[in-house]
């Protein structure tokens, strides 16, 4: 087995993820969407309608990586329109 190779090319994969993730290539930042990703699984709907919600919360490229990510209940309703 050539070790060198498997290094260069475990050093190449992980440029590649970095480049790609950016900023959200930080471990917590990728724990943070891994956990989202988790509970919106658990959720109830069909698959393709999960596979929907998690594109559009995981994949905005706006969405700030530091930010605590809200609670599924939270983002469906808010209490903000409740007082309108």
């Amino acid at each position: 087995m050539d070790f060198r190779k498997l290094g260069r090319q475990a050093g190449q994969l992980k440029k590649q993820a970095e480049d790609k993730l950016g900023d959200r290539a930080e471990p917590d930042n990728l724990k943070r969407d891994a956990k989202e990703f988790r509970e919106i699984l658990a959720g109830d709907g069909s698959l393709a309608e999960k596979a929907k919600e998690a594109r559009e919360k995981l994949a905005d490229p706006e969405r700030p990586v530091d930010a605590e990510a809200p609670d599924r209940d939270e983002a469906d309703g808010g209490s903000s329109e409740q007082g309108q």
